[in-house]
């Protein structure tokens, strides 16, 4: 017979779910790929059957480095993240169907430039893997960059392109970003709380609080949770069979290939014209081009068009 706690545990769980849903706050841009990019539909956990008894696996690592399990303020946190994530059906079905299309690039872009694998969920715990989805601070794209941090790192932001929709030109910025803040704070766990919470917040707490250890340090109830979501993300994508999901998801979600052409267009010309000067149709350069913004071009632009084409 189920026991009083195991109900109380289980309407736990549901609100947490609702408050993590209503918490995330995003939204995607007007824009004709948004529906394939969009986020999991409203209702889609109705009659899910909450998976309680899912158990971490004894040993936890995320960018090399061991979570120390035999604490229980560490088992306990990761725990709680793992059972919100095993408990969004959906959404991780989602997730498995987009990395298909974004991980092989990502993978190989982290592994040329050195950095951690286990970094790619990152991107996963940021954006959901949807290159166009735009936070309620104006944070955008996969690696969910600001404005002023994308031009630092070299991204074209301005009234007319926007490189942050660029899932190529957005992630060599998130490997210098990521490069310095592991090279500033020496530690990964430190290094992904400073990308959530900014270097700033993150010195601050360490000097205040005479802590240089993630897992001591007292910070922003999102940032304490950030760290932990990852590798809760990890645990469940890296082996998904073991937690009841799909182990292969169905075939679809393929990589994007894409070649880059520049065009000319006359003088206040709409996107039909920049279609027409490309040679596609206009779906098919807006959907490849979210980078460009506004309705009127002037003068020669880089465009997105299908490989071979």
């Amino acid at each position: 017979m189920t026991s009083i706690f195991e109900y109380a545990r289980l309407a736990a769980l549901i609100l947490a779910l609702g408050v993590v849903a209503a918490c995330k706050g995003t939204k995607e841009p007007d824009h004709p790929s948004e529906a394939r990019l969009g986020g999991v539909p409203p209702g889609t956990w109705s009659g899910h059957s909450a998976k309680m008894d899912q158990a971490l696996p004894n040993r936890v690592a995320l960018c090399g480095q061991t979570l120390d399990m035999s604490r229980p303020s560490i088992r306990e946190r990761l725990e709680t993240e793992f059972i919100l994530v095993v408990n969004q059906p959906a959404q991780v079905a989602l997730w498995q169907r987009r990395a298909r299309e974004y991980f092989p690039h990502i993978e190989a872009e982290l592994k040329s430039a050195g950095l951690p694998d286990d970094l790619k969920y990152l991107a996963v715990a940021e954006s959901d893997l949807r290159p166009l989805v735009v936070s309620p601070a104006g944070a955008l794209g996969l690696w969910q960059f600001m404005p002023a941090t994308a031009r630092r790192y070299g991204l074209t932001v301005n009234e007319r392109i926007d490189q942050r929709n660029l899932p190529e030109d957005l992630i060599e910025a998130a490997k210098s970003y990521l490069k310095f803040l592991h090279a500033h704070f020496g530690d990964w766990p430190l290094a992904l709380a400073a990308y959530n919470a900014g270097e700033g917040r993150i010195r601050k707490a360490m000097s205040q609080q005479d802590v240089r250890d993630y897992w001591q340090l007292d910070l922003p109830r999102e940032t304490e949770r950030y760290v932990y979501r990852i590798a809760a993300i990890k645990v469940v994508l890296e082996n998904p069979g073991a937690y009841g999901f799909t182990a292969t998801p169905p075939d679809g979600y393929k990589p994007l290939l894409v070649a880059r052409r520049t065009v000319t267009v006359p003088d206040k010309s709409g996107w039909p014209a920049l279609a027409k000067a490309a040679g596609y149709d206009y779906k098919t350069l807006r959907i490849l081009n979210p980078h460009l913004r506004g309705t009127a071009f002037s003068g020669a632009y880089e465009v997105r068009v299908p490989a071979g084409g």
